[in-house]
């Protein structure tokens, strides 16, 4: 994996969950061994209860898994964390192929709707919502224009939709 496409795994990730979430993924993902938190800990600076929480969330996800190991010594399990790396490609296809329908949702939504928007503050609302209010926006009184960016939403949307889906596609077949 190169490092663009890498950059981008820990992006997805940071939005995903959250930024320490990301370190200890980043961690995991360049060493590409096992660690335990006290590793993590010693390569992000980041405190034991952040790394904790971002592990268990980051395993709520299906992106690290663990084993366990009783300390010959101390007499307590041991965790020893490391990505996923098999399930990854199927994460991120399902997050992709979620995206892609809360986006075609979304463009049916506009494409189907006619929107005005109060000029003053930018509040859209559906036709039936105008005509509820006389065509005067009920916070300011000011009377409501059709919205004249939906045309370009909707072009927003139909390229972002394009755009996944094309990727959905190549991924698909570079399996």
């Amino acid at each position: 994996m190169g490092t663009e496409e890498a950059e981008k795994l820990y992006k997805f990730v940071e939005k995903l969950l959250d930024a320490n979430a990301r370190q200890v993924f980043q961690v995991l993902f360049e060493e590409g061994e096992e660690l335990t938190e006290v590793d993590i800990a010693e390569k992000t600076g980041l405190k034991l209860n952040a790394i904790r929480r971002a592990l268990n969330m980051l395993a709520e996800q299906g992106l690290v898994v663990y084993r366990r190991q009783k300390h010959p010594e101390k007499n307590r399990l041991i965790f020893y964390w490391k990505v996923n790396y098999e399930a990854l490609p199927a994460i991120i296809e399902a997050r992709k192929k979620a995206t892609l329908e809360k986006l075609k949702t979304l463009l049916s939504k506009e494409e189907s709707t006619m929107y005005y928007v109060c000029p003053n503050d930018g509040t859209r609302y559906t036709f039936e919502e105008a005509l509820e209010h006389e065509f005067v926006c009920p916070r300011c009184g000011t009377m409501l224009v059709p919205d004249k960016d939906r045309e370009l939403r909707i072009q927003i949307l139909s390229q972002y939709i394009s755009m996944l889906e094309a990727e959905i596609n190549e991924d698909t077949k570079s399996r």
